[in-house]
């Protein structure tokens, strides 16, 4: 789990997939440069449109989450301006999180669990 400091939720790995680039290639990118591996295989759990307003303006993006199941290097927080902290946690640990990201909602609702993004 990342700590997003622009932001200020917890968050598995999230990352933008650039213009021209393949889905494949962005999670690659992504995941070397936010937490130093290298993505061997995966597998795509689930795909899902989000809208988001941003200065006014309602931005769609089309999102993927994948599960990583193998990799190599050794885990790191690789953009510590970007993330106070990168840590692993338990799934009890990560519901118990005050303040999560949608794609951590949407990989809990995968798990069966459901909350709110805000919890006190």
């Amino acid at each position: 789990m990342q700590e997003h400091v622009k932001f200020g939720f917890w968050t598995i790995p999230v990352g933008k997939v650039k213009q021209g680039q393949d889905i494949v290639e962005g999670l690659k990118q992504e995941l070397l440069e936010e937490c130093n591996i290298f993505v061997n295989d995966f597998t795509e759990l689930i795909s899902k449109e989000f809208v988001y307003n941003r200065e006014n303006n309602l931005v769609k993006v089309l999102s993927h989450l994948f599960e990583i199941t193998d990799f190599d290097g050794e885990v790191k927080n690789n953009e510590p301006h970007k993330h106070k902290q990168q840590i692993f946690l338990s799934v009890e640990e990560i519901k118990s999180l005050p303040y999560l990201s949608d794609m951590t909602l949407l990989y809990l609702k995968l798990l069966g669990i459901e909350r709110e993004a805000k919890i006190s």
